[in-house]
């Protein structure tokens, strides 16, 4: 069979959704469609550069069909006619957006290249290329930036030649130019180009937060979810300073998850931790995991719950995976079932500022099998909205300094959500 080429942004985020592509989007680009979702998993997991034997038990959920009683997404439609996107930076293959101010910050290209932007105007030439350095074979590339808290370093985590993810530290500079090549903080080695994760923000306490994912494989074949031994299929908690070796070091009040155990590790249990952020107004972590076959699902997590066991490959979201739901694993906050067009979530904001009331105190989401901007209510209810605004291919959030709230799109650039 023929290699999906006509579903890159699929391939971008990436396999997240191998199942749920085939079921809900056309075979554009192939030579030939699979007679089953058997089939289409094999294929699929045939290019993974991950062994998973047709026979193993991680493929063999990874075939099941979806269980009936799993919550679905009964988004209430709104109309907003106040809010619009309006294009702020052009650049087709972005993959995030970070901020010095409201008129100044960097966006970030898949491919390994960085471009500054001064007042909506992106320079013609990166500030970074790292792109004779980065692979972007499916979940690969450059995935995610973030500025320190004193605006002094631009963090990249991206997959380098070797499949490895690698997180960088870049000096920002006063004037335009080039940053250079950058300090590396972390090499983590993956055994193939799916589940990278790939995001990486500061908390409000000045660590530095990476998420890794299982490192790919139906179902997590190696186990890297549940192996406390391993950072993958973690979110990584750090003390970083690009200035002194080594530089980083286990935050000091990690917890500590016993013997063996990565002390870098602040939860555990996700299988392709995409994007995440912080409230800024109660300092959670919002935190969302991409599913197997079945489920997309939220985590919001208070700064005391390091040490949380998301569950993952042992559950999917709540859907018993390799185990079952217990109280040694914590459930998600909120989850939904692929169906209705939706296959795979990406995070998302709580958003304050009253740009609309819709959207104020509620976390800004959207799914990129659809691409439709949703308002999560936090409360009892976690009523969803789906706004009348969308992008062809989502893959990030932002928001800068003045509150201006941001949505990359892998098709076209980054959006500026405004309102009337």
């Amino acid at each position: 069979m023929a290699r999906l080429s006509g579903t890159t942004r699929f391939a971008f985020v990436l396999t997240i959704a191998i199942v749920a592509i085939a079921l809900l989007q056309t075979s554009e680009g192939r030579s030939s469609k699979p007679d089953s979702l058997r089939e289409e998993i094999w294929w699929q997991s045939e290019h993974e550069s991950v062994a998973n034997p047709q026979d193993s038990i991680e493929f063999e959920l990874s075939n099941e069909k979806c269980p009936s009683d799993l919550p679905s997404l009964e988004a209430l439609q709104v109309e907003t006619p106040d809010l619009y996107l309006s294009m702020f930076v052009e650049l087709p293959g972005a993959t995030s957006v970070a901020f010095l101010n409201p008129e100044r910050g960097f966006v970030a290209e898949r491919t390994g290249r960085v471009f500054e932007f001064r007042s909506g105007q992106m320079l013609a030439k990166p500030v970074i290329d790292l792109s004779d350095q980065t692979s972007v074979e499916m979940d690969q590339g450059l995935l995610g930036m973030t500025i320190s808290p004193d605006m002094r370093w631009l963090y990249l985590n991206r997959t380098d030649l070797a499949g490895s993810s690698v997180v960088t530290a870049h000096e920002i500079t006063s004037t335009i130019g080039e940053l250079g090549s950058g300090i590396e903080i972390i090499v983590v080695d993956q055994p193939s180009a799916m589940h990278n994760g790939g995001d990486l923000v500061f908390g409000p306490r000045g660590h530095l937060f990476v998420s890794f994912g299982d490192g790919g494989g139906l179902g997590d074949p190696y186990g890297h979810g549940q192996d406390l031994s391993t950072p993958l299929g973690a979110i990584l908690r750090l003390s970083v300073d690009p200035t002194k070796w080594p530089p980083h070091q286990p935050a000091p009040d990690n917890p500590d998850l016993g013997i063996g155990s990565d002390p870098r590790i602040w939860v555990n249990g996700v299988r392709n931790p995409f994007r995440f952020s912080f409230d800024e107004v109660t300092g959670n972590l919002w935190l969302t995991d991409l599913g197997q076959q079945c489920v997309e699902e939220i985590n919001i997590l208070g700064l005391s719950e390091g040490g949380e066991n998301l569950g993952w490959n042992l559950v999917e979201g709540s859907r018993p995976f390799l185990g079952v739901p217990s109280r040694s694993l914590r459930d998600p906050d909120f989850e939904y079932r692929h169906a209705r067009g939706r296959c795979a979530i990406i995070g998302g904001l709580v958003v304050y500022g009253a740009l609309d009331p819709i959207l104020e105190g509620r976390y800004l989401f959207t799914d990129m099998c659809g691409g439709y901007l949703m308002a999560l209510d936090r409360g009892a209810s976690k009523q969803v909205f789906e706004l009348s605004l969308r992008v062809e291919q989502p893959v990030a959030f932002a928001r800068d300094p003045a509150n201006n709230y941001y949505v990359v799109d892998l098709a076209n650039g980054v959006w500026q959500l405004g309102s009337r």
